[in-house]
């Protein structure tokens, strides 16, 4: 089961939390300096249906930095 459930007990919600998430990594990712710091390793999971991202890593610029 995943994290939003499944059946009769999936989460009503489940849609618009994956599309609040999309929106909120789009919209950082847009802002000057902010990167990803290396690849994040993406697997499917069998057991949820879905995709698992695991080493998402955030680079930041410097203090006084653009």
């Amino acid at each position: 089961m995943g994290s939003f459930g499944d059946g009769p007990h999936r989460c009503p919600g489940a849609h618009i939390a994956l599309l609040e998430t999309d929106v909120s990594l789009s919209r950082l990712f847009a802002l000057d300096g902010i990167r990803l710091s290396g690849e994040p390793r993406v697997a499917f999971q069998e057991a949820i249906g879905g995709y698992e991202i695991r080493g998402l890593t955030v680079a930041l610029p410097r203090a006084g930095r653009g």
